[in-house]
């Protein structure tokens, strides 16, 4: 199964998934990143939102190139899907 690294970019500088998570394909790595994203969310309630909109999830694949980019304001279109095998309600 391959590798992702699920990193963090934003205002202060890029925070890089040193390890990984060994996943079965993109939608899982996909699932994973959400999960990261609400978590991470969930922490900044302080933040001001001028630097919350500019946070980004990437999700890169073995060879370290991007596979998946996600905006953390695009958090709330993932959270009205209904896909059963992603769990959006973190």
């Amino acid at each position: 199964m391959p590798r992702y690294y699920i990193d963090l970019r934003r205002h202060f500088g890029t925070t890089e998934d040193p390890s990984g998570i060994v996943l079965p394909n993109i939608a899982a790595a996909h699932a994973e990143a959400l999960k990261t994203a609400r978590r991470l969310v969930d922490g900044w309630a302080g933040v001001p939102p001028k630097y919350c909109d500019e946070i980004i999830i990437e999700v890169m694949n073995e060879q370290l190139r991007p596979v998946l980019i996600i905006p953390v304001s695009d958090l709330a279109a993932y959270a009205t899907k209904s896909d059963p095998s992603v769990d959006y309600d973190l």
